[in-house]
């Protein structure tokens, strides 16, 4: 049964502790923009991609650990909001480039599939220079109208569910010396008490007595 609840909350919630030395860690060295509207460190990103590939399923807690001295609950606010509104930009980004991409491969693939019936409905299109002209069209408009609905439904389905998974996980902060404390508090109920030699000595006394 325990193991059983487990797998479940697994399958529902996963969490990436992420540490930073400052807010400044989660965005672009290279953009001055304020906090509302300033883009994400592709580092960053890059570790949520990595944590999303290594889990695969499930929600998703960031928790960012930084120093105390560092933190600003206003700032952290505009943080989670900044984060949240990347990745619901990037969903419909890639939800325009996926229509894109399959209104293309679908006009190609149709394109591909008139000159085919072209060339049998028309047998004076048969002539060398032509009918070799027609079957590269014919097998490039077909061979990329195929890739680009390919793309569209396989490739870009994968980038929008991590874009999805992302802006809808919760973003948390949290100071670096709280961890620690917890982490020492943890070591302290797992060592297993030392044994004192003097009250060792004084039950054999009174053993003996």
């Amino acid at each position: 049964m325990d193991d059983e609840r487990a797998r479940t909350v697994s399958d529902v919630l996963q969490k990436a502790d992420i540490s930073i030395d400052s807010y400044e860690d989660i965005f672009s060295d290279f953009d001055p923009s304020p906090i509302e509207k300033r883009l994400l460190s592709e580092d960053f990103i890059y570790e949520l991609r990595r944590r999303h590939a290594a889990t695969g399923k499930g929600e998703f807690v960031v928790n960012f650990t930084l120093p105390k001295s560092m933190r600003s609950e206003k700032t952290e606010a505009l943080i989670r909001k900044r984060i949240k509104e990347h990745f619901k930009s990037r969903v419909r980004e890639i939800e325009r480039k996926a229509r894109e991409k399959a209104d293309n491969g679908s006009h190609r693939l149709l394109a591909g599939v008139l000159l085919t019936i072209a060339l049998f409905l028309f047998p004076q299109l048969e002539i060398v220079p032509v009918l070799t002209i027609l079957s590269v069209l014919i097998w490039y408009s077909l061979w990329s109208g195929l890739e680009n609905v390919l793309e569209a439904s396989s490739s870009l389905r994968r980038k929008k569910a991590f874009a999805e998974k992302f802006m809808k996980a919760e973003y948390s902060f949290i100071s670096q010396e709280d961890v620690l404390q917890s982490m020492q508090k943890l070591q302290g109920q797992d060592a297993p008490a030392k044994p004192d030699p003097q009250k060792a000595v004084q039950k054999q006394e009174q053993k003996a007595a």
